[in-house]
């Protein structure tokens, strides 16, 4: 069956979605579709820039979406994301003889990237309105600081040197309160000297992190391709 939208009905939507506050009860899977529709529909069907990091907590769940939804759907039919769109947007209230308001904002770009993990009511672009909480978790735990995860976090290899030379039993693979052990983090961060550091130590690269990626993984996705090569030489 052939779907015909026009364009004054899609900007019309992500108009009224980008002004409504309607979206401040709405749930972040929601958001989160939203915001992969719109960016697959006027920008390309997946992202271009790299994954952001770890600890980029909405900018990578919007990353995420976005992707998830072109590797979902190969074909790219914009009808049929433009057809979910709309029906998305009458579900929250829209109407299709809601005029379009002239100025729509201009949906942030996902490598402008924001830590921020709250939600914040009424009008935030990206046409879906309120601003996407993405997890609940918030930056390095103070506890991790004086750790190899802290350490991994900063780049600073003279401490984690440090760190071993005081407690050389120290379990290389232990996991902090969010699943990521200190060698997770170092590749995602892109930090070689930690890597090595770990690597020589004897840490395990063939662990799995909460999204079930390697360091190799993590690396590839963040685009370091020197700590890709390092930990090629590693992997099982």
């Amino acid at each position: 069956m052939s779907i015909s939208i026009s364009s004054d009905e899609f900007e019309s939507a992500a108009s009224y979605l980008s002004n409504s506050t309607a979206l401040s009860g709405v749930s972040n899977d929601v958001k989160l579709e939203l915001y992969a529709l719109y960016k697959s529909i006027t920008v390309s069907p997946r992202p271009q820039a790299s994954r952001p990091s770890l600890f980029e907590f909405t900018a990578r769940a919007k990353w995420d979406a976005w992707d998830k939804l072109g590797r979902e759907n190969p074909d790219s039919n914009t009808e049929l994301w433009r057809a979910r769109y709309l029906e998305i947007a009458r579900s929250l209230g829209w109407k299709e003889d809601s005029p379009a308001t002239p100025d729509t904002p201009v949906p942030e770009d996902i490598s402008s990237r924001s830590n921020s993990s709250s939600v914040h009511s009424g009008g935030g672009g990206d046409g879906m309105g309120a601003a996407v909480s993405t997890m609940s978790k918030p930056l390095p735990l103070p506890e991790d600081a004086d750790r190899p995860h802290g350490f991994a976090v900063s780049g600073d290899g003279e401490a984690l040197k440090r760190f071993f030379d005081k407690h050389p039993e120290a379990d290389l693979d232990s996991l902090d309160s969010y699943g990521y052990t200190a060698l997770h983090l170092a590749a995602d961060r892109g930090n070689e000297d930690i890597l090595r550091i770990l690597l020589d130590k004897g840490a395990n690269p063939n662990i799995q992190d909460v999204d079930e990626f390697t360091a190799l993984e993590l690396a590839e996705i963040s685009g370091h391709d020197r700590i890709v090569s390092i930990l090629r030489e590693y992997v099982s």
